[in-house]
């Protein structure tokens, strides 16, 4: 099992770190729990973990400090960036600090799953000599039907799902950057997932404001949650909500906070 050493402020967060990691039945383990940096550092000259999550803001030393000792004392140890700053000079300077990844909490599940996929992967190649073996099933977790689909599709539906709140992503864009034709690609994803580019995106993006609206530990707001799934308008997200759910986002946050209650 790899271990994972989970370095945030809030306990909340670090609960909703440590309930995703177990649930995803991938072989990940948290090691610790650590607030700070400090804390972090003591953690992992005792256990010496894989992986760390990380925040970056934080008290003292803060994640992006973190990595710089980590990355010079731990050459082999892995940093994933769990940041509530959407801002591009920060996930720059992390990628600089080679930290693995950057997620923008909040974190649909099916995003961290989807990341810890790939860290495993990555893990192995930096230790092959380890038995540990990624569950066949988990490897195109959330890719419908992607055992049908082309290779080319099979990539572009992957570029998708790790771009889906970017709110620029288009046919033209991800057609160009497939290097085919635009009406080339729609009548292809048509034919092989059976929807328009945009009812599969649109679907993904509601998809994932679900999974964040369902999980409690979450109290995001709306436009917030807008902007989170690719969405510059507040308003236009919740008619594409209540279109597809059935409620608006906030009925529906209401309706799961009653279910809990009343269980």
């Amino acid at each position: 099992m790899w271990q994972v050493l989970i370095m945030d402020d809030e306990k909340i967060i670090r609960n909703g770190l440590l309930k995703y990691i177990q649930e995803s039945r991938l072989p990940f383990e948290p090691s610790g729990e650590a607030r700070n940096a400090a804390e972090a550092l003591t953690l992992i000259e005792q256990s010496t973990p894989d992986v760390i999550l990380a925040d970056i803001n934080m008290p003292g030393l803060n994640g992006l400090d973190l990595i710089q000792l980590v990355t010079s004392r731990y050459p082999e140890m892995v940093v994933v960036i769990i940041s509530g700053y959407d801002d591009f000079k920060y996930a720059q300077r992390a990628l600089q600090l080679h930290a693995f990844d950057y997620l923008l909490k909040p974190v649909p599940k099916s995003d961290l799953n989807r990341m810890l996929v790939k860290l495993h992967d990555h893990l192995c190649s930096l230790h092959p000599d380890e038995d540990t073996k990624l569950k066949k099933e988990m490897t195109q977790e959330s890719l419908p039907n992607s055992c049908d689909l082309s290779p080319i599709m099979m990539k572009i539906t992957e570029y998708i799902h790790y771009h889906y709140n970017d709110p620029e992503l288009a046919v033209p864009h991800v057609a160009e950057l497939f290097h085919i034709n635009s009406n080339y690609l729609s009548k292809r994803m048509k034919k092989e997932v059976g929807v328009s580019f945009l009812e599969y995106l649109t679907e993904l993006r509601i998809s994932k404001a679900k999974e964040i609206l369902d999980d409690s530990m979450q109290n995001i707001k709306i436009g917030d949650l807008a902007i989170k799934v690719g969405y510059t308008n507040q308003y236009y997200f919740s008619r594409l909500f209540k279109n597809r759910v059935g409620v608006c986002p906030v009925d529906y946050k209401n309706s799961i906070r009653t279910n809990m209650h009343g269980q």
